[in-house]
């Protein structure tokens, strides 16, 4: 008796996650390329890494801006805006 054929998933495979790549975005001078780098993390992982930057005395002037870009845009989703907020509330306490 043969074995059943294995069903195949036609379905892109994700590209494997690299850190360094993302953390190079994430902290890039461009706000455009730290915005397309927080999208893609928040579509991948549902929250926004605060970990990248020193956060401890203030919120990091980058990822600041970046978040409020995000809040500004339009396209930015429901989901997107609940993860700032948490993200926001989480660094300033």
């Amino acid at each position: 008796m043969s074995r059943p054929a294995r069903i195949r998933d036609d379905a892109p495979k994700r590209e494997k996650f690299d850190f360094q790549k993302m953390k190079a975005a994430a902290a890039n001078k461009d706000p455009a390329v730290r915005k397309q780098a927080f999208i893609e993390y928040f579509e991948r992982f549902a929250e926004f890494p605060s970990y990248l930057f020193d956060n401890e005395q203030k919120i990091d002037d980058r990822l600041l801006e970046t978040m409020q870009d995000l809040l500004k845009d339009p396209e930015t989703s429901k989901e997107m805006h609940k993860g700032i907020t948490d993200l926001l509330e989480r660094l300033a306490s």
